[in-house]
């Protein structure tokens, strides 16, 4: 009866190596306890938040943003603060642009991780801002409410021209009042690398951004 040779074949060598691969990022990402766990989960909220707003430019036929709580007062929502994510959509059915509707209720991403709006801006985004009254089902004119960062979404489903390739960075870090009783996300050394972002491409989809060395 004829014999086969021990080993592997090129193709079971590439799988194992794509196995380990997967599995390094996942640990990369992920092992830093608990903030990393919380990191990863976070990427994957973010990343579909950017998706559902993508989605709703298109089904609306409207231009979208994904906003982010960053009132940041010591009258304001703490719980809220650099946590809180949301999708609004223009309002057409008038003739005033600065008309908004919330598309969802709003997501908290876990405890422990905050958007980073500093390294955002390190890497291109122009700390776009606007105050709205948020969530409202019903159009909401844009200039009174508490304080909300956005990145833009054309009513095609592509980024907005100023937005393109952005990026979307949140990491983990403490929430505390500093001296003038304002709001602050404070990172300890044990929390330096625990970051992670998203890349906004024209065609509207995101790029993850897992190695703190490339953010930092």
């Amino acid at each position: 009866m004829k014999r086969f040779k021990d080993g592997f074949t090129l193709i079971e060598l590439l799988v194992v190596l794509s196995i380990i691969l997967i599995a390094s990022s996942i640990i990369f990402i992920g092992g830093n306890g608990g903030d990393g766990a919380a990191l990863s989960a976070s990427q994957r909220i973010v990343s579909g938040i950017a998706k559902g707003a993508r989605g709703q430019a298109i089904l609306k036929s409207a231009k979208t943003r994904l906003i982010i709580y960053t009132a940041s007062t010591s009258n304001s929502n703490v719980d809220k603060y650099r946590r809180f994510f949301g999708i609004i959509y223009e309002d057409t059915s008038t003739a005033d642009p600065n008309d908004w509707v919330a598309a969802t209720q709003g997501t908290y991403l876990p405890d422990g991780i905050y958007f980073d709006p500093e390294l955002s801006v390190r890497h291109g985004w122009s700390t776009s801002e606007m105050k709205l009254e948020y969530p409202r089902n019903v159009p909401k004119k844009a200039g009174s409410g508490e304080a909300f960062y956005y990145y833009e979404f054309n009513r095609n489903g592509t980024v907005s021209p100023e937005f393109v390739n952005d990026w979307l960075v949140f990491r983990a870090g403490t929430l505390k009042p500093n001296a003038s009783g304002d709001l602050e996300v404070v990172v300890d050394e044990a929390q330096e690398s625990i970051v992670s972002a998203l890349i906004l491409r024209r065609s509207g989809t995101a790029t993850p951004v897992n190695n703190p060395e490339d953010i930092l």
